[in-house]
């Protein structure tokens, strides 16, 4: 797994900086004396929400002017809310290389870029970071008096599980997001028997640039596991990220080393770590035991980790029925 890709959407996620887009607005959010949003003249209903990091927020019942700052609540909003409820997402949220959601996201115009002020200039009543996020934006969006919900966990599949539910809490759509986690709960189901119909787990191992493999607590760990098979650096007790040496990949010989590219770019990637001496070693240079896969695949942190799990499936058995 390239390492950049890692870093974007799970330590850094989004930790790309954001090309700023200023869009026209108005004035920025204000709350009234009450702590409700005034529309119109009227204030509208509003109740006490906590998020990811303990912090409580007021809100209007539904939500209609929402911001999303990362690509995973641009994937996990789309799928919640009808888009007139969203005024901006993220500038990733275009780009088919770490989006699931590049198509849906045409029908919201804004996006929003790293400036508090273009963010502010929405009049957003909800606006989603993530602890990524700079601090600095985050404090300037709070002083402007936006209720910033912000998402802490990013770990795997619970993690998504937990998201989706608190996501939807805040934006009053909890049976919507109930109707996902199931949807994406049945997915896994599935690939679960068709793992266990096929017998003897692979022994997979993930490798990027500057050499970092994802252990233990990763969403790569949980595609793994939906196939059916080993996660090598987790089963070596690593944890998260971690760089491993030459002599380490070496030493545990995966039976299938998966890395990532953005899509056009498979063959020049496949090509580019077969010349590498560790890796061609480590796979008894055997073409057909290093995976590429498309890069969102391994970046995803929403629902899509489904879709992510069913690519790597299809490339470790292309001949395997799947429905």
């Amino acid at each position: 797994m390239a390492a950049r890709h890692c870093i974007i959407r799970i330590i850094g996620c989004a930790g790309l900086a954001l090309v700023l887009t200023v869009l026209p607005g108005c004035l920025p959010f204000a709350p009234s004396a009450s702590g409700e949003r005034a529309s119109e003249g009227k204030a509208s209903p509003t109740r006490t929400v906590t998020d990811s990091s303990g912090r409580q927020l007021v809100l209007p019942s539904k939500p209609q002017r929402i911001v999303s700052q990362t690509v995973a609540t641009d994937e996990i909003l789309l799928a919640l809310v009808a888009p007139e409820r969203l005024v901006a997402l993220s500038h990733l949220a275009d780009d088919a290389r770490y989006s699931y959601c590049a198509d849906r996201a045409q029908t919201v115009a804004g996006r929003c870029g790293g400036s508090a002020e273009a963010i502010l200039q929405l009049r957003p009543d909800l606006i989603f970071v993530a602890s990524y996020s700079r601090a600095e934006l985050v404090e300037l969006l709070s002083a402007g008096g936006a209720p910033v919900y912000r998402l802490t966990k990013f770990g795997g599949l619970a993690d998504i599980r937990a998201n989706i539910r608190a996501i939807g809490e805040a934006v009053g759509e909890t049976a919507a997001a109930e109707a996902l986690v199931a949807g994406m709960d049945r997915r896994f189901a599935a690939l679960g028997e068709r793992a266990r119909q096929r017998g003897r787990p692979l022994r997979m191992l993930s490798f990027g640039g500057s050499h970092f493999t994802a252990g233990a607590e990763t969403t790569f760990d949980d595609l793994v596991r939906a196939v059916g098979g080993i996660n090598v650096a987790a089963e070596q007790g690593i944890v998260g990220f971690r760089q491993i040496s030459s002599e380490q990949l070496l030493a545990w010989r995966p039976d299938v080393i998966v890395v990532s590219a953005e899509s056009g770019k498979e063959d020049a990637v496949r090509r580019q770590w077969l010349e590498d001496p560790a890796v061609a070693a480590a796979i008894g240079r055997d073409p057909n035991r290093l995976m590429v896969v498309e890069s969102r695949a391994l970046t995803t942190v929403s629902q899509h980790l489904a879709d992510a799990a069913e690519h790597l499936e299809a490339r470790l058995f292309p001949s395997a029925e799947r429905p």
